[in-house]
């Protein structure tokens, strides 16, 4: 059974000019509006009119249980990412470049811990090498995210800085209700 791994789909098999007819068929099957056997039937008449062999019934459940399933995982992530959208509105693109670099380093981890059933392959290799050069990209982009905050942060504590002198000068203000003003507009505790 375990030689089997990897081989490719009849429907994976079929020549070019049947690519519009499987869309089409997936497309009716997220659709809902038909059961799968009348989908894979007028499939099947599509190919037949053009000169290509019927795909099995146990073929295009598979492909169809397949494309449901990874429907169903891409749902799953809309809805995380809706539920997330709005805790990033307000500023937390460092938390959204966090959590992809998490993710991708736990999809690299999922992908390693099950590479016994993977097949050695260029494809393998090569998708392989394009989680590690998204890793890095992820943690590149949370440097640049945590170093711009850090400029930001400094760039409004300089501004508020020379606005609470302005203000406090203008009206009067002694020199340590201005340094009070700071330490509690910035955080800093006494000792």
């Amino acid at each position: 059974m375990a030689a089997k791994r990897g081989r490719l789909s009849s429907i994976d098999l079929l020549p070019i000019e049947a690519e519009e007819d499987v869309a089409w068929a997936f497309g009716e099957l997220r659709a809902r509006k038909q059961t799968q056997d009348d989908i894979r039937e007028a499939l099947n008449l599509r190919l037949k009119l053009k000169g290509i062999a019927p795909i099995s019934a146990s073929a295009f459940n598979r492909a169809a249980v397949r494309t449901a399933r990874m429907a169903h995982r891409l749902g799953e992530v809309r809805e995380m990412a809706a539920a997330l959208a709005t805790k990033f509105e307000d500023g937390g693109d460092e938390d959204l470049t966090l959590m992809v670099s998490e993710t991708l380093k736990t999809l690299v981890f999922e992908m390693l811990e099950n590479a016994g059933n993977l097949k050695a392959s260029p494809l393998t290799a090569e998708m392989m090498a394009n989680f590690a050069t998204a890793i890095s990209a992820a943690e590149r982009a949370k440097k640049i995210s945590a170093d711009t905050r850090k400029m930001i942060e400094r760039d409004f504590a300089r501004k508020a800085d020379a606005a609470i002198e302005k203000v406090g000068t203008f009206k009067g203000l002694s020199p340590e209700a201005k340094e009070a003003f700071k330490r509690e507009l910035f955080g800093v505790r006494d000792g």
